[in-house]
């Protein structure tokens, strides 16, 4: 089990609603059985220039950026085109990708990797979808390039270090023209994210406001890509231990808030949302928890989400100003709660080191370009539960019952053909929709605070994928 569990950890660390009951409100149910079109027909077509495509897969010869082909040749209504370093590779991509999944067009495919070719590239879509990582290696010119060309950016990063470099150098320029920059839109770390939002807004619905977001992941099964573990090795490797160990604060990614920024987070506020390093109890779920390696980045991101909305609504914000978060995962006993803190210890331990490092990259774990198995691909699952705690800004002393958000991948290895699906979906709101929070923004955002509800519309009419929002009281939650 600990084996199974640390496998499916390596494939996350860096990747590359209708209430219940009264009380719950501001979100419809949003289960992939129901059906809208509301986004899908809604186009966005009165931007400055007519572009030739929806979309554009950058990267599009890696494992997880393959499956963002296939999934992508079964819409027929989305005008795309698949992207990278390599053109014989793409053009393979393309002729598979489209002879497989659909009986549509051929896809267009461009090579490009300077600056002047990136931005050719770019200029021609509505939005960039990249998988190129590493992303501290790859990343960053293509998303200066998307700045330069007023065209909308995603990735499905996990690299804090990259992320932190877009927000200081991209986030003043994007801002002002309106493009929009997203990182984590994949595995990490929409479901976090945005769970931690939804619930927040469900509070703000009722003329409540959120404390504190306790998130957890459930049942799983999953599979490890090679591209993950080389993104993941970079940023260790890449990095010197001051540099690790500032990465480690929860705001790394809002500069003017950590610890060396220009206002700094109040002490008190900052010390709750230290992550959890120890197998522990969970008081409100009634479930053993074992520390979650995700937090890493889970965590920076919600703190960029909690940032934003408090300096965009002020006090309207569905975050309150002491607003914290907390991660950990689901185990089925105290035992096995145990075991897996001590298994994550070891594996960190090992993976800092370098020989050890080479040694597991050398003999355990996968090449960059190989991933999970036809079975965990089409079969994978996971449950996602972000528990949400309110306070009646009237009343402090007035009980509010907390609630969950529950995100679900169905079917779909989450790291990988989840995460490709995902991150479409998410790339698409900013394309095919004018309603995306974030296209009245622009700037460096998180998934939830550029795609909102947005998101949450398109996923009803996705396969794979199911959301929800409801009290916790009475939820079964999957462990």
């Amino acid at each position: 089990e600990l084996v199974k569990r640390l496998t499916l950890y390596v494939a996350r660390i860096m990747r590359a609603m209708m209430p219940t009951k009264p009380g719950v409100a501001g979100f419809k149910n949003t289960s992939a059985a129901q059906k809208s079109d509301t986004t899908t027909t809604a186009r966005d077509r009165d931007r400055k220039h007519q572009r030739p495509y929806d979309l554009i897969v950058f990267g599009a010869t890696g494992f997880t950026g393959s499956l963002a082909a296939n999934y992508l040749a079964k819409k027929e209504d989305v005008r795309y085109a698949l992207a990278g370093r390599d053109l014989e590779k793409l053009q393979k991509i393309a002729n598979k990708s489209t002879s497989e999944e659909s009986e549509r067009r051929s896809v267009d495919v461009y090579a490009g990797s300077t600056p002047e070719e990136l931005r050719e590239i770019t200029e021609k879509a509505n939005v960039v979808l990249s998988f190129a990582g590493p992303f501290a290696k790859f990343g960053f010119a293509l998303t200066e390039a998307c700045v330069a060309t007023k065209t909308h950016y995603c990735d499905i990063t996990g690299e804090p270090p990259f992320i932190r470099k877009c927000v200081e150098q991209l986030h003043e320029k994007a801002k002002r023209e309106k493009t929009c920059v997203v990182n984590c839109v994949g595995y990490d770390s929409i479901p976090w994210d945005l769970g931690a939002w939804a619930v927040a807004e469900s509070f703000k619905a009722d003329g409540f406001e959120c404390v504190r977001a306790e998130a957890h992941a459930g049942k799983s099964k999953g599979g490890v890509s090679g591209g993950t573990i080389a993104s993941a090795a970079g940023v260790i490797a890449e990095n010197s231990m001051a540099d690790l160990k500032k990465m480690g604060d929860p705001f790394y990614c809002v500069p003017e808030l950590c610890r060396d920024g220009e206002r700094p987070l109040k002490r008190e506020i900052k010390e709750n949302w230290r992550l959890q390093g120890d197998a522990r109890l969970d008081e409100a779920t009634g479930k053993y928890t074992m520390p979650s390696i995700m937090a890493g980045i889970n965590s920076k991101v919600v703190a960029r989400s909690y940032s934003l909305l408090r300096d965009k609504d002020k006090e309207n914000a569905c975050f309150a100003e002491d607003f914290s978060y907390g991660e950990s995962d689901f185990c089925k006993d105290e035992s096995k709660a145990n075991w897996g803190a001590r298994g994550i210890k070891t594996f960190g331990v090992l993976f800092a080191i370098p020989p050890t490092r080479w040694l597991l990259r050398k003999t355990v774990l996968p090449a960059p370009g190989q991933g999970p198995n036809e079975d965990i691909l089409e079969n994978g699952y996971s449950n996602v539960y972000v528990v949400g705690h309110g306070r009646d800004k009237n009343d402090a002393s007035s009980k509010v019952e907390p609630r969950v958000a529950h995100f679900e991948f169905k079917n779909a290895d989450p790291g990988y053909k989840g995460t490709a699906a995902l991150a479409v979906e998410a790339a698409l709101c900013l394309s095919l929709s004018d309603k995306a929070p974030g296209l009245k923004m622009g700037g460096c955002l998180t998934p939830s605070v550029a795609l909102g509800e947005t998101l949450i519309e398109r996923l009803r009419d996705a396969p794979n994928f199911s959301f929800s929002v409801s009290a916790l009281k009475g939820k079964e939650l999957k462990v």
